[in-house]
């Protein structure tokens, strides 16, 4: 949810709402029974690619824009899980994706940002746990009204300014003439502290099982940082084989920033992992 004036769902939502509810009503069933003692906090709820792929346009919604497909998706998963008196906040996982996503840590060059790829990896090291401001929370004390601003990982704070609900009254009102001191004061916002959202989050390092083909010793190998959040985090120990899905991003170098200097590196924002390797060739 963005800073802007809410606004009713599009025509292309509405089918994605739908679509979503259709596949967890038609595949999901026995998910749900099976979930009825789980007492975690967050549940990474794994799907499998096939099936997704295969229902009203999810998969290629899914390709197209993860983000919003992940987002009505979730909305609609915490819906079921509220049917079903399920406890856990669920996290989609998509997992088993097809041998078209495959590439090597190694071949990522700057070009492969923004897609979506699997790979092979080997943890190296993890970072300590940490948390970041996934979401900040407004309220205006003029009108009341509440909204949302999506953050960036990693990078600066977004800043709301004035509450759009406010703004856009007084902006129609000054262009209708009104006396300035009469248009309602569209900066009079605060921060909501208790309803910020933060996400848990951690640093992983991983390289490329084929780096090990020779003669280099662990730490020798190149590696790649990964980020993972939620369920995942403390989850993956050093030397343990996995199967990462993640978008390719780019970050600024670690003893840098974004304002400092040009220069980027890649990074994996993982959306799921499964444990082994599934695509590695001998």
């Amino acid at each position: 949810m963005s800073s802007q004036e809410p606004t009713e769902p599009t025509p292309e939502e509405m089918r994605l709402l739908a679509a979503w509810r259709t596949f967890f009503e038609t595949n999901c069933k026995a998910d749900f029974a099976a979930l009825g003692e789980i007492e975690d906090s967050v549940w990474g709820f794994e799907i499998q690619w096939e099936a997704l792929n295969q229902h009203k346009g999810l998969g290629i919604a899914f390709m197209s824009n993860r983000t919003t497909c992940i987002k009505f998706g979730t909305a609609v998963l915490e819906e079921q899980f509220a049917l079903h008196n399920l406890i856990p906040r669920p996290v989609i996982r998509v997992i088993g994706f097809s041998e078209l996503n495959r590439y090597h840590i190694t071949d990522l060059r700057m070009r492969d940002r923004t897609r979506f790829l699997r790979f092979d990896a080997v943890v190296h090291s993890s970072s300590r746990a940490m948390g970041w401001l996934k979401r900040s929370a407004y309220q205006c004390r003029t009108c009341k009204h509440e909204w949302l601003i999506d953050e960036q990982l990693a990078r600066a704070r977004k800043k709301a300014e004035t509450c759009p609900l406010c703004y856009k009254q007084a902006r129609a009102m000054l262009m209708e003439g009104a006396d300035p001191v009469e248009v309602p004061d569209c900066r009079n916002i605060n921060m909501d502290l208790e309803r910020n959202y933060y996400e848990d989050v951690q640093y992983m390092e991983l390289f490329d099982p084929t780096s090990l083909m020779g003669d280099d010793a662990p730490e020798d190998v190149p590696t790649i940082m990964a980020v993972v959040s939620d369920e995942y985090v403390d989850q993956f120990k050093p030397g343990q084989c996995l199967t990462v899905n993640a978008t390719i991003g780019v970050d600024h170098l670690p003893s840098r920033d974004y304002l400092r200097d040009t220069r980027r590196i890649l990074r994996l924002d993982v959306h799921s992992i499964e444990e082994g390797f599934s695509l590695h060739e001998e």
